[in-house]
């Protein structure tokens, strides 16, 4: 069972069979700089795969042209973020498609994917200080609409969710 401490919260406990704890992986580290990934990756439930980013607050939409400055944050959050996913979802296709020799780090049920015909994929971002639930909507809509592209491509779920929340769905220990 493992533990993963990010943004001040703690993942877990997760059987590593259902794992790919991608942002520490050897795989991650040996394609170099230059890309981005979540946290980790998670079999769930036996139809379901998790893609999970955490951060501890997130810049508010209401007020991101105040300034140039928030403008840029604002777009540099969101970018980093759509960035992390797509590749974090690319590097896990190509690792159970064996374009990798060392597969091991990446839990057997996570690599024994018969049919992704079957399997909900699942883009959530969970925040750590955001309080008020209606906040999480226009984060949801800002990532929903810059990922729509592979959200059409591959079917998946876009989730964003607070610790709270987090900790209702079992993600946070």
């Amino acid at each position: 069972m493992k533990i993963i401490t990010e943004s001040e919260m703690n993942f877990g406990k997760f059987d590593e069979e259902n794992l790919f704890h991608i942002e520490d992986s050897k795989i991650y580290k040996d394609l170099g700089a230059g890309i981005k990934t979540v946290e980790f990756i998670l079999k769930y439930s036996e139809n379901s795969i998790l893609f999970l980013e955490a951060k501890k607050s997130c810049p508010n939409a209401a007020n991101q042209y105040e300034s140039e400055e928030k403008e840029q944050k604002f777009e540099e959050y969101y970018s980093s973020i759509t960035e992390k996913f797509v590749a974090s979802l690319q590097i896990y296709l190509a690792t159970i498609m064996e374009k990798y020799p060392d597969t091991s780090e990446v839990g057997s049920e996570l690599r024994t994917v018969d049919s992704m015909k079957e399997i909900q994929l699942k883009f959530i971002l969970v925040v750590k200080n955001a309080k008020d639930i209606t906040w999480l909507a226009g984060l949801l809509a800002e990532l929903k609409a810059r990922l729509l592209q592979v959200r059409k491509i591959w079917g998946v779920e876009m989730v964003v969710l607070n610790e709270e929340l987090a900790r209702e769905y079992k993600l946070t220990c």
